[in-house]
């Protein structure tokens, strides 16, 4: 193995370069980008150090150097506020540092154990801290003859945008068609449409950008194919009509604004892809009764469900999403593990407390 700054040789079971001390990089269950946001991280100490004076000028680097990582980068930054970082800048001793400051992630700041772990190998990074999580992932060496064999250059499909230019020509639709062969939607592709009902879309699109169906006042009805592998901020914002629509599984996140103001939206289950929930997701939901959300969601801003009066959240028990509902006061009801979640809406709510 080589070091990622100075190229030199690391002797195997070493936990960071012998000649310039940089820790090597890790990656933690559940959170796949942890080497690249560990990189990110040490560049922003390397290169804005003189500028961080406290907590909050940290925060507003670290928006700034991880803007590709929405769900990592809010997890930092709520940890970062709880007290996380305190301890590695108060404690001597490194070793009573890492352990105090899991425990204020787990305690003040709610964290589950990936995600301190997570958080922990991020700063340790940042700092040039050897810190080795026990939730590392592994890499299994290979031997010459168990090594794959180089397949040849798979095909990509060419992005074909669906865009707003294309989207006029049925602004006085009741239904909408996107022919095959498109792959995304442009960003407020069908911003405004008050007409449209109904939309029927592509099995070959991947993406639907953001804003795209913000403000479709009548629209009651969207089938999303399997293909859509994203759902960019704000998709449905101000669908006040909306009542029917599903979320494929492959859906990494659902962020900021996704289905804010949707005020018809009555039932909604998450796939097992979804990670997280941005800023104002489900927020004016004031007829969401029933969200089954899985297991994989590690991360759920506060905002996500305000003014959701009579929203019961189903989840699994002592999950990341069990103990948001406990703290944030929202109704829930839980099922135990290994267990199948409802997905049918029920009469009345007599969701747990």
């Amino acid at each position: 193995m080589q070091c990622e700054c100075c190229q030199a040789e690391i002797p195997e079971g070493k936990v960071r370069c012998p000649e310039c001390k940089t820790p090597i990089t890790q990656t933690i269950v559940g959170f796949e980008n942890t080497p690249e946001i560990q990189r990110q991280l040490r560049a922003l100490l390397v290169e804005q150090s003189e500028r961080i004076g406290n907590t909050e000028q940290l925060v507003g680097m670290v928006a700034d150097y991880l803007p590709d990582w929405n769900m990592e980068r809010k997890l930092i930054i709520k940890m970062l506020r709880s007290g996380a970082f305190d301890p590695f800048l108060e404690e001597q001793d490194m070793k009573h540092a890492v352990t105090k400051s899991r425990g204020v992630m787990m305690t003040k700041g709610g964290a589950l154990e990936n995600e301190a772990e997570f958080v922990l190998v991020s700063l340790a990074y940042m700092i040039k801290l050897p810190y080795v999580s026990p939730l590392a992932v592994k890499e299994e060496k290979k031997t010459e003859e168990e090594k794959p064999k180089e397949k040849p250059a798979a095909l990509t499909m060419e992005t074909k945008p669906f865009k707003k230019f294309d989207a006029l020509r049925q602004r006085l639709y009741k239904r909408i068609n996107v022919k095959e062969g498109y792959t995304m939607l442009d960003g407020y592709c069908f911003d405004g449409f008050g007409i449209v009902r109904t939309v029927n879309l592509p099995s070959t699109l991947m993406c639907i950008g953001e804003y795209a169906f913000t403000d479709c006042k009548h629209l009651t009805d969207v089938v999303i194919p399997d293909s859509v592998k994203k759902i960019e901020k704000g998709a449905f914002n101000a669908c006040v009509n909306l009542k029917n629509v599903n979320i494929p599984d492959g859906v990494l996140e659902l962020g900021d604004n996704t289905f804010l103001c949707c005020s018809s939206l009555e039932k909604l289950v998450i796939p097992p892809s979804v990670s997280g929930f941005g800023e104002n997701c489900f927020s004016g939901c004031d007829q969401l009764k029933m969200l089954v959300v899985p297991q994989n969601v590690k991360f759920i801003d506060e905002n996500c469900f305000a003014y959701c009066p009579n929203l019961v959240v189903y989840c699994y028990e002592n999950s990341y999403v069990h103990k948001y509902c406990m703290k944030n006061k929202i109704k829930f009801k839980t099922s135990a593990l290994g267990t199948q979640l409802p997905t049918e809406l029920a009469a009345e709510a007599d969701a747990d407390n």
